[in-house]
């Protein structure tokens, strides 16, 4: 006698676009639920980036109709950042269509308070996936505080992208037993799999940046503790990937400081990063601002060395102090950058980095669990979480 078919929770996964990086993760969520992904549509300084829907044959992805506005952030009355506002009202429309069980919706905007409110309606919990850290989120006005303060309040669950994102949700109010602590991941497949160098670049040490040219991401920084280290009598190479509008400025900025063995290659498809990784020895993540950054993953599933900046979101999680620096004391930044190129920094622990498949399926099991009113799994906030 055949059992009856017992059809998938529908869930909807919202989104402000797909990244590369999140493939993996959305994979097993389709394989395990109806899932149904509705982003806004990629950001006009993500050009590498192509239609990824096509890798998602398991879920419904669709672009739901609305609008995105570039919104330039300043520091000190300097150009910093341009961030992309999503306002996407056709969420209201595939939802009600969709009927959705439960919802994710990433970040703290307007597509979470869509989601709250399509919850609170019907009557369904909403998880809030989330990637701030303290540093990042320092300088937020009253109105978004207020916004985070609500939500914080009605959200059913929490998903953050590791410890420093669940220290800000901690600071925000939200219970510990509501937050599900995963950590941000790339597809471990990719750059774990042998590929060959995409350039030929000599002498060694070749030390890669790759990332887009902003102020945010802390190239000048870079730029003048390479310049410090070469006039200290170190050789090596300096490999700067990517694309932004202060590439031409980062330039002429190199060009100043007199340094030697610079070069400055496009951004790369994401197919092409692990040659990318290949042809370096060590990754510097010299940022000012990011709630992860995910070159560090990359980097440490392709056998690099890191330095890493202490304004990552990642770095507590990841690195041991000695791979960390300071981006803004050139005295600090400079030392730690002649001890990697000298061979003098231990390559990273890779154990700190878990494993994608692993925290898809944690991912999977929460949800299950507490959908269908279970116990709380052993993958919530505490000391088994970072055991692996």
């Amino acid at each position: 006698m055949n059992r009856p078919h017992t059809p998938k929770v529908r869930l909807a996964l919202l989104l402000n676009m797909i990244a590369p990086s999140r493939i993996p993760i959305y994979s097993t969520l389709s394989r395990q639920f109806d899932l149904l992904l509705l982003h806004g549509g990629q950001e006009a300084n993500r050009d590498t980036w192509t239609d990824f829907a096509g890798k998602l044959p398991d879920a419904r992805v669709v672009r739901a109709w609305g609008m995105q506005f570039p919104i330039q952030k300043k520091l000190d009355g300097q150009a910093f950042d341009i961030k992309f506002i999503h306002v996407t009202p056709g969420l209201i429309w595939h939802l009600l269509r969709f009927r959705p069980s439960a919802i994710i919706s990433n970040e703290m905007g307007i597509r979470s308070m869509i989601a709250l409110a399509y919850g609170t309606l019907f009557r369904i919990p909403v998880w809030i996936w989330w990637g701030g850290t303290l540093h990042t989120e320092r300088n937020i006005g009253l109105s978004r505080k207020v916004l985070r303060k609500f939500i914080s309040i009605s959200a059913d669950r929490w998903i953050s992208y590791g410890q420093t994102s669940t220290e800000y949700l901690l600071k925000l109010g939200v219970k510990p037993d509501r937050i599900f602590e995963s950590q941000n991941a790339v597809d471990d497949h990719r750059f774990i799999t042998e590929s060959q160098p995409l350039w030929d670049i000599s002498p060694h040490p070749v030390v890669l940046y790759t990332g887009q040219f902003i102020e945010r991401k802390g190239v000048v920084a870079l730029l003048e503790a390479a310049a410090t280290v070469q006039r200290n009598g170190r050789e090596f190479s300096l490999l700067l990937v990517g694309n932004g509008r202060d590439k031409q400025r980062l330039k002429e900025r190199a060009q100043s400081l007199g340094l030697k063995n610079i070069h400055f290659c496009p951004a790369q498809t994401p197919e092409n990063m692990p040659s990318v990784y290949r042809s370096a020895d060590l990754l510097v993540l010299p940022t000012l601002e990011d709630v992860w950054g995910l070159v560090a993953n990359e980097a440490i599933l392709s056998n690099l060395n890191v330095l890493c900046s202490k304004y990552a979101g990642c770095a507590p999680e990841l690195f041991s102090p000695e791979h960390i620096f300071s981006p803004d004391d050139p005295q600090d930044f400079a030392q730690k950058l002649d001890n990697a190129i000298s061979g003098r920094l231990a390559m990273p622990d890779r154990t700190r980095l878990r494993i994608t498949e692993q925290l898809a399926q944690e991912l999977v099991e929460d949800l299950n669990t507490h959908l269908h009113g279970g116990p709380a799994p052993s993958t919530v906030v505490g000391p088994s979480l970072r055991e692996s």
